[in-house]
This record gives structure tokens, C-alpha cells and sequence, in this order.
């Protein structure tokens, strides 16, 4: 008798996880309307550049709207600094998380993002690498400077000295991405 009432009692609790697994307890998903269409992104690109031993590769983004400037949305502009290997996959760092970085800039404000040669496991000699820049403005911009107000450099630094080798100012190539969906 013992027997049978525990394999019930187990059914039922198999029977109840499946439920609420497959989500028959959640009741119907409301949706909800967005007054205003989320805003597209600027994906740009730049094209490859190779680091060898004592080299890192930097991207450097700037917001160049200045506090009087009217003719913009107010608001921050998002940007995601990544960089993509030669095969166009993301660099990843030793704990395999990708390279990157997320910011919010506001007017006047810049950030970078570092990918130091030296920070990787032995391996080949020179690293091909393409950095790629995706902005968000805050809002529509019309009229604007690709992508907007945010103005993209690549550089490569001695790591010695933190003398610049070389930079890359442009014009990257540009093209709209659809908004972001979670980050």
C-alpha cells in the first residue's frame, strides 16, 4: 500500500513540474504597445589591423555634441566596442567572456576599449583583428554625421613606451543594425 501511494505521490509531483515547466499555470502573456518605435543602431567598422608581441590595439570612441548643441535629442548615446577576429568571430578573453565594452555617453564624454597582445596565451605571432563600434543615439537624428555624434579611432600602442604606432580616424564603414535586445 506504501508503495502505491508513493509512486501516486511521485506521478503527481512529475505531472505538476511538467505544468509549470511548460507554462500551462502562467495564464495568457499580455502585450504590450510601444508609442515609439525602439531606435536603430550605427555597426561600424574598421578595417583589419594586425599586433604583435608588446602591442595593444585600442578603440577610442567620443560623443562630440557639445551641452548647447539643439539640434540632437537630449540623452545619452549607447555604444558597444567589440573586436572581431579574422574570421569574424568576437575575441575572447582567457575566461572565454567576450571583449567588450558597453557605455553610455553623454554629451562631451568618451571611453576605449584595450586588447593587449601580451594578455593572451602563447600562440601565433601577430593577431588580425577589425574594430567595430555600434551607437545608439537617443533618439532620431537628422542630418547627422555618421554615425551620429559618436566619432570612432582605432589606434595601436607600443606597450613599452605608450607611444602610438599608428590610427585609423576613417571614414569606417557604416550601416544600421537593428536595437539592441537585452545587454
Amino acid at each position: 500500500m506504501k508503495t502505491k501511494r508513493r509512486t501516486v505521490t511521485s506521478l503527481a509531483l512529475v505531472v505538476l513540474a511538467a505544468l509549470v515547466t511548460f507554462g500551462i499555470f502562467r495564464g495568457t502573456p499580455r502585450a504590450h504597445a510601444q508609442d515609439v518605435s525602439p531606435p536603430t543602431g550605427d555597426r561600424i567598422s574598421f578595417g583589419m589591423v594586425g599586433i604583435t608581441q608588446g602591442q595593444t590595439a585600442r578603440i577610442n570612441v567620443t560623443n562630440v555634441l557639445t551641452a548647447t548643441d539643439t539640434n540632437y535629442p537630449p540623452g545619452p548615446t549607447r555604444v558597444v566596442l567589440t573586436f572581431l577576429n579574422s574570421d569574424g568571430q568576437l575575441f575572447r578573453n582567457r575566461d572565454g567572456n567576450p571583449i567588450r565594452r558597453v557605455a553610455m555617453l553623454e554629451r562631451g564624454q568618451a571611453t576605449f576599449l584595450d586588447l593587449n597582445f601580451d594578455e593572451f596565451p602563447p600562440g601565433p605571432t601577430r593577431i588580425h583583428l577589425r574594430a567595430v563600434v555600434t551607437a545608439f543615439p537617443p533618439g532620431p537624428i537628422d542630418n547627422a554625421l555618421p554615425p551620429g555624434p559618436i566619432v570612432p579611432t582605432v589606434e595601436v600602442i607600443t606597450n613599452a613606451n605608450g607611444r602610438t604606432v599608428f590610427a585609423l580616424s576613417g571614414p569606417p564603414a557604416v550601416r544600421q543594425v537593428p536595437p539592441p535586445t537585452g545587454d
